[in-house]
């Protein structure tokens, strides 16, 4: 740890991969968090000649620090010229595709915490760039964005009934459905290949918890031409992930009927039930 905060870069250089390891686990992330160190690992943020992968690497480190020790997000992202708010931004808006899932994670892990969540919610130029990435003609983007998406997501249930519920969350489930939802679902038909569908199928079943969601997903065009396609994922992962969605909408039978018709009903109720490699004698 000192040999990476020291101003040596070849040492810096050097201690990139263990520093990566020491922030990949509780132990590690709690050391990092204590005496000062997350403030001086920001130091190298401010500096204009700072290596690439030393920026990735603090990046990184500061995201999953701020998830574990959300006191520190006081210090480290005081507003949006804050050097960690400030990194996070280039990161999001590069043309790289590594540095642009940096900056996804960092968002997701700082998302996860209820002031970080805030900040980046009030920051429409940032959470634009978050959002445009789930439409990515880049996979790796395309999926790493749905990932964090379903990792912020899925830690906060939508408030029952769509009332009620707190600050920042509920403006996390506008946003959610009014604009993530929508991207989502270009994705359905867009994106026909099986690492990508894993991760599309995986953020709907987080959506689809919020009833507003799951109405518009159900009777929209995209899922009626998948639905009921027993044949329309390749690998498991992405089946699995399709039945767990499917599973999700159950909560959500004493409407269902509204838009599918009793038949339609009952096969799904059964792929339910049955898992995610069954399929009716018909199909």
């Amino acid at each position: 740890l000192d040999s990476f905060i020291a101003d040596d870069i070849l040492l810096k250089l050097n201690a990139v991969e263990l520093m990566d390891a020491l922030g990949s686990f509780p132990a590690g992330q709690e050391l990092l968090s204590r005496g000062g160190t997350p403030e001086k690992l920001a130091r190298d943020l401010t500096d204009p000649y700072c290596d690439p992968s030393v920026r990735l690497c603090v990046a990184r480190l500061l995201g999953l620090v701020v998830r574990r020790s959300p006191e520190a997000l006081a210090a480290l992202l005081p507003g949006r010229e804050a050097p960690l708010a400030q990194t996070v931004a280039g990161l999001l808006d590069s043309s790289d595709p590594a540095e642009r899932l940096c900056g996804l994670n960092a968002w997701a892990n700082i998302s996860r915490t209820k002031g970080g969540l805030a900040f980046f919610l009030q920051w429409e130029g940032r959470l634009q760039h978050v959002l445009a990435h789930v439409a990515s003609t880049q996979n790796e983007v395309c999926k790493g964005a749905m990932a964090c998406w379903s990792a912020v997501l899925e830690e906060r249930p939508p408030a029952a009934g769509g009332g009620g519920g707190e600050a920042p969350e509920l403006e996390l489930w506008k946003v959610a459905e009014q604009r993530l939802l929508p991207l989502v679902l270009k994705n359905v038909q867009g994106k026909p290949f099986p690492d990508v569908r894993f991760h599309v199928w995986h953020l709907l079943a987080s959506l689809v918890r919020s009833r507003s969601a799951a109405q518009q997903v159900v009777p929209s065009k995209e899922m009626q031409e998948v639905l009921l396609d027993f044949t329309s994922e390749e690998n498991s992962e992405a089946r699995i992930a399709k039945h767990t969605f499917v599973v999700a909408l159950q909560q959500h039978e004493d409407w269902l009927s509204s838009f599918l018709d009793d038949r339609v009903m009952e096969i799904l109720a059964e792929y339910a039930r049955q898992g995610p490699h069954w399929q009716p004698r018909s199909a």
